[in-house]
């Protein structure tokens, strides 16, 4: 007889063992084991400093193809947990996780203040039973709720939670997870309601994912109902498929959205069918696939199987025989809306894609109906082109917010969206995500290009990809918009990755500031965005309170450093594998850009040198094998393998910390400091990672993309060429003579990495940078006389040439 597989039972914040023990005596299948993480019940360790600790302790604590059943906040550290070992747990079964919309939550907002934290701790723990209606509709038993309030008595990281799990650190790397996972909410859960559904089958994007609305279930059905719940869960039942056609208009529904009255079936004879037709006697039906190999995360694969309209109800049945018959896994049986207009359109926060006909949309998907075309967008200017003209009743304004509205249901994630318009109300036919679209988007090269080589390793690439839409949420520490606008920090043309401007330049048309200082810090141009002084001062707030949080992010970036180090050594230790190292790799890129954001955000506040201009990393650099040309890719040959210890944080006397907390300006050369120390420390470990990388998968992760970045400066990625002209200035005054390309250096973008021949050049131009580059910051260390000008005649290459202080001239036409 087999041995009863490992259920893991893990309640949410302030759980403990004892919680379970109504359910546990109705086990047959499985051997529940409830689970007390560091911090929770009687477990004796302090709490952890943050989710990728708790994420490491609960796969330390459970064995490798156990089950689990998680709750709530705890539910999110097993998608931590299986985004850092996939596959770690064989069956994965989570009720109302948190995470979602962490940042327009009321409680997480309400809690922020410790005060509040405080009083609700009481409360929980010392008189549960005034929060009766918020545990259950159902009344328990005077030993319940006294369990119930010493699990929080106990629970010493019910405080610490609420820091911990915040909108920037709930969702990192969450879309790449490729596990199994069942989703479940209960129809009465007051806590985190079945309208949430859309959203994470949106975050876990990848994941192979379904959903089960429980009836009659609040939030801790294994006390409201033992029985029911230990039954259900034994029974495997999944609920119903995420990913697919069908899974997400039942999606829409949960949320509120306008769906036609639809069911999805595997066979024509399911009862739901008959019952459906029956409801609506007069109506005509469409039936269309939900194949698993449509509409997915990397592959939309639109329009592999027939969708039929406008049948009577007597041939609905016929029709999901046919589909079945070509192989679909799913069909959906869904009212049929005639409309006067429908359309496609391509949407996020920032803008929406539009195409439109008359009638229904089946005359544009086979080409018989010439579609009308507009480009909305919130920042207007050269983002739009053309406006929705009201037709049949239905004006832009309303198509923007329905269509926002739609977006919004699936947490913000970009989106195809098809619509049609009935003369009355707007319905949703399909929402899938997008696979890959060439947007109305402002990309640039500048930066990236001075750190990266224009054909970067795979390794590199890899990591950029995954990490693109989880690095912004750092920003939103200060400005939650940021994830209602989910663009993601690099994005593709050519198949080659560049910065997003879109990222930034949304920031600043929220904050009423203009684009060209942007374009001036990183580099190239940027689209015209103008001064509007009223929206300006009311973000004031914002300002304050985004120099306070990214300068205290600063000094943790040490213990960040030292924490990713010491996964390096134990993968090392371990001999792990290329996909392995790759996989660490994104976590790591995500935390090395995220702290870069947070340094940037710092200096840009910080008001000048005022204070003092200490010395940076370069100026004691002497033995330097990680530091070369193209260092950023950790595929980049180095030098033979040495121990190169991680550099303590800055010392700092303690005026210039008073002025760090405080807030006062003048510490920009103090923040340049801590940028060279943190890039030097960046540089060591991806020295290490170099060498961890085993020799025969060396011959993959190191050799380069495929794909060339081929387009220089700033462009649209829709393919339109971008004409606003990049600015040059100068980066260190001062005058020199020679031969361009060999005494005075011309460089298409600055590499910190070519250090030494900077040192000895005359003097250094460039074709491309930005003022706070790293590139910028060395030579200006050098006390090189350095510049950008993106106009250097080619021909002049190789001649004897003039430079003084941003101005570059031929010698032969002085003479």
């Amino acid at each position: 007889m087999s041995a009863k597989p490992i259920l893991y039972l893990l309640a949410g914040n302030g759980g403990a063992a004892d919680w379970w023990n109504d359910a546990l005596p109705y086990f047959r299948h499985y051997h529940p084991q409830p689970l007390e993480l560091p911090g929770f019940g009687d477990n004796p360790a302090p709490p952890l400093p943050d989710l990728a600790s708790y994420a490491e302790a609960l796969l330390a604590a459970t064995q490798p193809g156990s089950h689990i059943f998680a709750v709530g906040v705890n539910a999110l550290l097993v998608m931590h947990a299986l985004a850092r070992r996939p596959g770690h747990f064989q069956r994965t079964v989570l009720l109302a996780p948190v995470g979602a919309f962490l940042w327009q939550r009321r409680l997480p907002a309400l809690m922020a203040p410790k005060p509040m934290r405080l009083l609700a701790y009481w409360l929980l723990a010392y008189k549960p039973h005034w929060l009766a209606h918020k545990f259950s509709r159902q009344r328990w038993s005077a030993t319940q709720y006294r369990r119930m309030g010493m699990g929080y008595r106990r629970c010493r990281a019910f405080l610490p939670y609420w820091d911990m799990v915040r909108a920037d650190t709930a969702l990192p790397l969450l879309e790449w997870i490729n596990d199994s996972m069942e989703l479940v909410w209960g129809e009465h859960d007051a806590m985190l309601g079945r309208e949430q559904a859309s959203a994470w089958s949106a975050i876990l994007a990848r994941a192979d994912l379904h959903v089960s609305i429980q009836p009659g279930w609040g939030h801790y059905p294994w006390i409201d109902q033992p029985t029911e719940f230990v039954a259900w869960l034994e029974s495997g039942q999944r609920g119903f498929v995420a990913h697919g056609k069908g899974g997400r208009l039942q999606l829409a529904a949960l949320a509120g959205l306008p769906v036609p009255t639809a069911v999805s079936v595997n066979h024509a004879d399911d009862p739901r069918v008959a019952a459906l037709l029956a409801s609506q006697p007069d109506a005509t039906w469409a039936v269309r696939s939900s194949s698993h190999a449509e509409d997915q995360a990397d592959q939309a694969n639109a329009g592999l199987s027939t969708t039929y309209l406008q049948l009577p109800r007597t041939a609905v049945a016929e029709h999901i025989a046919l589909l079945r018959q070509s192989g679909v896994e799913e069909v959906v049986v869904q009212r049929f809306v005639a409309p006067v207009l429908s359309g496609i359109a391509f949407v996020r926060h920032l803008a929406a894609e539009v195409e439109w006909v008359e009638g229904h949309l089946a005359g544009l998907a086979d080409g018989q109906l010439n579609p009308q075309r507009a480009i909305l967008s919130r920042l207007g200017g050269d983002w739009a082109s053309r406006h929705f003209p009201t037709q049949h009743g239905l004006s832009q304004q309303a198509l923007w917010q329905f269509l926002q509205a739609v977006l919004h249901a699936f947490h913000y994630v970009h989106g195809d969206v098809e619509w049609a318009w009935d003369g009355r109300q707007l319905w949703l036919l399909q929402y899938r995500p997008i696979s890959d679209y060439g947007w109305r988007r402002h990309l640039t090269a500048a930066n990236i290009a001075e750190i990266l080589p224009p054909q970067p390793s795979r390794l590199v690439e890899y990591a950029q990809r995954r990490a693109a839409g989880s690095i912004p949420a750092i920003m939103a520490r200060w400005d939650g918009r940021v994830l209602q606008d989910a663009e993601p920090f690099t994005a593709r043309y050519g198949d080659a990755s560049y910065i997003n401007n879109d990222l930034f330049l949304a920031r600043l048309a929220d904050w009423g500031l203009p684009s060209q200082r942007y374009a001036d810090e990183v580099g190239g141009s940027a689209p015209k965005l103008g001064l509007r002084p009223a929206r300006l001062l009311r973000q004031l707030p914002l300002f304050w309170r985004m120099q306070q949080r990214s300068r205290a992010a600063l000094p943790d970036l040490a213990a960040g450093l030292q924490r990713f180090d010491a996964e390096l050594d134990q993968l090392r230790a371990q001999a792990a594998n290329g996909q392995q190292l790759a996989d660490w790799f994104c976590r790591f890129y995500v935390f090395v850009v995220q702290g870069n954001l947070c340094i940037g955000t710092a200096l840009a506040g910080s008001g000048g040198s005022l204070l003092g201009r200490p010395a940076t990393a370069y100026a004691t650099l002497g033995h330097a094998p990680h530091r070369l040309p193209w260092e950023t890719d950790p595929a980049t040959p180095r030098p033979a393998y040495t121990a190169l210890p991680l550099q303590p944080f800055p010392r700092w006397t303690g005026a210039i910390q008073l002025a760090h907390r405080l807030g006062l300006p003048g510490m920009r050369g103090y923040y340049l400091q801590v940028r060279e120390w943190y890039r030097d420390n960046l540089m060591r470990i991806f020295f290490r990672l170099h060498h961890a990388m085993p020799e025969p998968d060396r011959a993959y992760w190191y050799t380069p993309h495929p794909a060339s970045r081929t387009q220089p400066g700033a462009f649209w990625q829709d393919g339109q060429a971008d004409h606003t002209q990049a600015q040059g200035f100068v980066i260190y005054p001062g005058a020199a003579e020679g031969i361009l390309g060999q005494d005075i250096l011309l460089e298409a973008t600055l590499d910190p990495g070519r250090h030494a021949h900077y040192r000895e050049a005359r003097a250094v131009i460039a074709l491309m940078g930005g003022r706070l580059s790293h590139g910028a910051t060395l030579l200006r260390e050098l006390r090189k006389p350095a510049a950008v000008l993106p106009q250097v005649d080619p021909t002049w290459v190789g001649q004897a040439v003039r430079y003084r202080d941003g101005q570059l001239s031929l010698m032969s036409a002085i003479h």
